[in-house]
This record gives structure tokens, sequence and C-alpha cells, in this order.
């Protein structure tokens, strides 16, 4: 197995730790060794990193929370369960390939379990018109969620919000030109054609 080697020869020795958190050479080779395993983590096999994403997927969450210069690399890592696939996780770039071709947003459900995200009548109106459910049952993944507002341009939606706006594409379109017919619609005023 390969490990991270990070020799420096700078590095003062008989030094307090407030000293060691602020010297700018350790912030340097911290940074470098996240990236350095990042890479790794990238790297991968599935197998394998289904295995590592078991044991240390919290660690993960809770460094897109607190890493934010690190934030998109970690949330690459990130899979989620989701009405895709029963048994499979998904990564939110796998979420991303599957997308509705005019879907803005990232749909999710928050609960304590998959079936019971499964039953919520919010879920189940954004299954029917075809779209995907991330389901967030760790109690740390809406956390998560908060602090990763979107991902590659698009936001995150809970599916129980109120205003959520599902657009029936082809209704919509149809009532905008039939009121596009009936009013003469203006920016600035609206008048009834005479």
């Amino acid at each position: 197995s390969s490990g991270i080697n990070a020799e420096y020869g700078d590095l003062p020795l008989n030094v307090s730790r407030e000293t060691l958190q602020q010297n700018k050479l350790l912030r340097v080779i911290k940074k470098k060794l996240v990236r350095k395993a990042l890479d790794m983590l990238k790297k991968m096999s599935d197998e394998d990193f289904k295995k590592f994403y078991k044991e240390f997927g919290t660690n993960i969450k809770l460094g897109v929370m607190e890493d934010h210069s690190n934030r998109n690399r970690l949330a690459k890592l990130l899979r989620w369960q989701s009405s895709n696939d029963a048994d499979e996780s998904t990564s939110l770039e796998s979420y991303l390939e599957r997308m509705k071709e005019k879907q803005d947003h990232i749909y999710f459900m928050s609960g304590t379990s998959r079936p019971e995200c499964e039953k919520s009548p919010f879920v189940e109106k954004l299954l029917s018109k075809g779209y995907e459910v991330l389901y967030l049952v760790d109690p740390i993944d809406e956390y998560c969620i908060q602090n990763l507002p979107e991902f590659e341009g698009k936001k995150f939606q809970n599916a129980a919000k109120e205003n959520l706006n599902l657009q029936d594409s082809e209704k919509v379109k149809e009532t905008m030109e039939k009121l596009g017919r009936e009013y003469d619609v203006h920016p600035l005023r609206f008048s009834r054609p005479s």
C-alpha cells in the first residue's frame, strides 16, 4: 500500500503548538497533503472506494462543511442514496448526467430512512414527473447540503419546500400562448385587446 511521504527541512523543531499552527510552511504542507490524499481517492477502484466511503463517508461530509477551499473536490466524492437505484448510491456527477433536459435543481428529501423518504407525497410527485430524488437519511446529510448550496451550477432543492415549482412544460406553454392571445402583454402595462 502506498502512503503519503512529506519531507521538509525548513520546519522548526523546538516550538510550541501555537507556533506550529501558525507556521506558513505547515499550512503549505497541509494543503499539499490534502490535495494529494484527494487525488489518491479519485484514483481508487470503485470497490476500494465503496469500502473507504463506508468507513469515512461522514468525514468527507464534514470536510465539505469545514474545508471551504476543497469543498468542490470533496463534493465529487460524496455518495447519496437515490430514487434511481435501490441498491447502489450515486455521486452528484452521475445525478447530473441523468437530469432532465431543463431541470434546474438537484432534488433531495430528508428523513430517518429510505422508506420514509420514498413515502413522502412530495417525492411521489417528483418521481411521477420523472425526476430523480436524493435521499438524505444520515443525520449529517442535511447539514452537508446546507454547506453545499450548489454543485456544478445546479442548486439543491428540498422536495418538501412549499415553494417547489414543477412546471409541466407543455401545460405552461399552452396556457402562456392562450394568455398571450387574450391579453396584450407589455412589461409595464396589461390591457385587453379591443
